[in-house]
């Protein structure tokens, strides 16, 4: 073939080579924009990640400060530097994230939804400006944390309020028995000032003054007893088995007693009296907190007093029978009806004093029940769907179910100075008169022991002095089970009933079973109490 001779398909297969050429050029290119957009938006997300938690730095930085001078808030923004605090509407001010280079926070007061006087926070009335007077977190105030990273921007709005007594399923003080349940009079001062100590300050190491040798009695957590719901001691838990402390991670489990937060129950630290059983640890669903703030009662209930309409104050036992809906009757001698009967309170307060001559000498081993007292006791029972705050300065005793009723929004307070206390005669019990311990079968021929048998408190119970118990726990029968929905604060440990521990069963009283009334985390019953404490916790968070 000449060497001119062209191949009739050699053209064709250069435009082909350069087609598939352009081809794979403009595929390069498109992937090359792909990658790229992916490399952009990977780059955003990160961005927007971490806005999101410089925004979250912002409330741990606040919150900070709050700890250290739970008056810091007044200031406003009037705070020591550096500092990210700004008014609101501002995010001059700013913070770098520790560890991040270009991370940072601008943190904003927010004045209070319900005034129209200041527009910002007043340092010359803080109260007035920041403070919710009428919110499901009345006292509260709020603040809006900004991050920033690159062009992404995250703000979060949390809300400060006191620390309170609701937050917790359960609550106590120190974990032991009152000592008015050691039934020896003559050494009950010193057993006083001796066990209002926790386990880690040596409570257990060394006897009661005047007590011939006896410790502060120990009581512990089983296997079979669960929490549920966040769970606070000023003390330090002691576990036998694996209870179960929480629902999930959002429950906290609080010991201030610590460290440790809680003691196998054959630990050395507990002395001669410990429960001698051995320990697998707590079964943890909620997230253990050790070495949290001590939560402090008030003094006395008595602030509620001033609070309740004189109408409403009643001195002396009586009777209050809540009627269902927002009605209520209140009588004495017996009855719940001679005194009072409509609505409750506007306020929702209803205060029992004691009147003269009352001598509170009350132990569940020997309680009675007159039908009328001089002490401030409340006796309550029914069904309700309001809200309502019931004080007595005395005790409160349950009667039978205090029930709210479905599908309403009714919360009821249960505050006693002393006791809260469920109803249980069992007539033959006494106190031994020469060793003042419990006795089943002293007295003879005074009737038959009478209960509530399973019984529900659909409440908020605090008693501020004493404890939650049932009367005659350790004697007659298997009452049934004790359910409270709500929560539990007391100062000391109070029984409701005795178990067999090889079998985990009742043996007289009850079985508890405790559940937390979750709407507590953002609400309250009238005027319910807090603890003394200058401190502040985060009510809720949300974007913002």
């Amino acid at each position: 073939m000449p060497v001119n001779e062209r191949d009739p398909e050699a053209g064709f297969t250069m435009i082909a080579t350069v087609i598939a050429m352009s081809v794979i050029v403009l595929l390069a290119a498109v992937a090359v924009a792909a990658v790229n957009g992916d490399t952009n938006l990977t780059h955003r997300d990160l961005e927007s990640k971490q806005a999101y938690e410089a925004a979250r730095a912002g409330i741990e930085d606040y919150s900070f400060h709050l700890d250290v001078n739970g008056s810091y808030w007044e200031q406003c923004a009037n705070v020591a530097e550096p500092s990210a605090v700004n008014q609101v509407g501002s995010t001059a001010k700013r913070r770098k994230v520790p560890g991040s280079a270009t991370a940072e926070y601008a943190i904003e007061l927010l004045p209070s939804t319900s005034q129209t006087t200041y527009r910002e926070c007043s340092v010359t009335n803080p109260a007035a400006s920041m403070l919710e007077p009428s919110d499901n977190l009345t006292g509260a105030f709020r603040i809006r944390s900004v991050g920033f990273s690159g062009k992404a921007k995250s703000s979060i709005v949390a809300t400060f309020r006191r620390p309170s007594f609701l937050d917790y399923v359960y609550f106590t003080q120190f974990e032991t028995l009152d000592p008015i349940l050691y039934a020896q009079p003559e050494w009950l001062k010193s057993a006083y000032e001796h066990c209002e100590t926790t386990i880690a300050e040596g409570r257990e190491e060394t006897t009661i003054p005047n007590s011939g040798g006896r410790y502060c009695p120990i009581i512990s957590f089983a296997t079979k007893d669960e929490q549920q719901g966040p769970v606070h001691t000023n003390d330090s838990f002691v576990i036998c088995g694996s209870p179960v402390f929480g629902r999930s991670p959002s429950d906290v489990i609080e010991a201030s007693g610590g460290p440790p937060s809680w003691y196998a129950g054959n630990a050395s630290k507990l002395g001669p009296s410990k429960p001698g059983c051995s320990s697998n640890g707590p079964t943890l669903k909620g997230t253990l907190k050790e070495i949290s703030s001590p939560l402090e009662p008030p003094a006395t209930n008595g602030a509620l007093a001033t609070i309740a309409e004189p109408k409403f104050r009643y001195t002396g036992q009586v009777k209050i029978c809540l009627t269902g809906g927002t009605s209520m009757s209140v009588g004495n001698n017996g009855g719940c009806t001679n005194l009072y009967t409509g609505g409750i309170p506007s306020n929702g307060v209803v205060y029992v004093s004691s009147g003269a001559g009352c001598s509170s000498t009350y132990t569940p081993f020997t309680a009675e029940y007159p039908t009328t007292s001089n002490c401030g006791n409340a006796l309550v029972e029914g069904n309700y769907s309001g809200q309502l705050t019931i004080a007595a300065e005395n005790d409160i005793l349950i009667t039978g179910d205090v029930v709210r009723e479905k599908n309403t929004e009714g919360l009821l307070g249960l505050i006693a100075n002393n006791f809260v206390r469920v109803y249980h005669n069992y007539p033959n019990e006494g106190l031994g008169e020469s060793t003042h311990e419990p006795s089943c079968t002293r007295y003879s021929n005074r009737g038959s022991e009478s209960g509530l048998g399973n019984v529900t408190i659909d409440a908020a119970i605090l008693a501020i002095s004493h404890s939650f118990i049932v009367d005659h726990y350790d004697c007659g029968t298997n009452q049934g089970t004790l359910t409270v929905n709500g929560a539990i604060a007391q100062k000391f440990r109070g029984p409701v009933g005795t178990f067999n521990s090889s079998t985990g069963q009742t043996v007289s009283g009850y079985a508890k079973n405790y559940e937390y009334d979750d709407r507590l985390r953002y609400e309250e019953p009238p005027n319910f109490l807090d603890p003394v404490s200058k401190s502040w916790v985060v009510g809720r968070e949300t974007n913002g």
